[in-house]
């Protein structure tokens, strides 16, 4: 799930409050990248009250495209993080083995 795919603030050395605003900062920004981005693509006649089937088959499509992209991006971004700390770790590790 999208929820999933965000970025874990303890990971990223949040924690409790912060970690949960940050989440929800996060998922309100996509929603509302996903609703402007799928209402400008696929709401084009405005004389209806409701939405088309052609409209409402667009709507679909694109918001399962929307939060499948943004759960790849986050992925990567995820594993991208987590390489850096293990990067990070082993050149303290690295650092504490030599005496200089």
């Amino acid at each position: 799930s999208v929820r999933d795919a965000l970025l874990d603030p303890a990971q990223m050395g949040m924690n409790g409050v912060a970690g949960m605003k940050y989440n929800m900062r996060a998922m309100a920004k996509l929603y509302e990248s996903l609703s402007k981005s799928c209402f400008k693509k696929c709401v084009t006649r405005f004389s209806q009250p409701d939405l088309s089937v052609g409209e409402l088959t667009c709507v679909d499509r694109c918001t399962l495209k929307f939060i499948s992209t943004a759960q790849l991006v986050s992925e990567g971004m995820q594993t991208a993080h987590e390489q850096e700390m293990k990067q990070q770790q082993a050149m303290q590790q690295l650092g504490q083995q030599r005496p200089f």
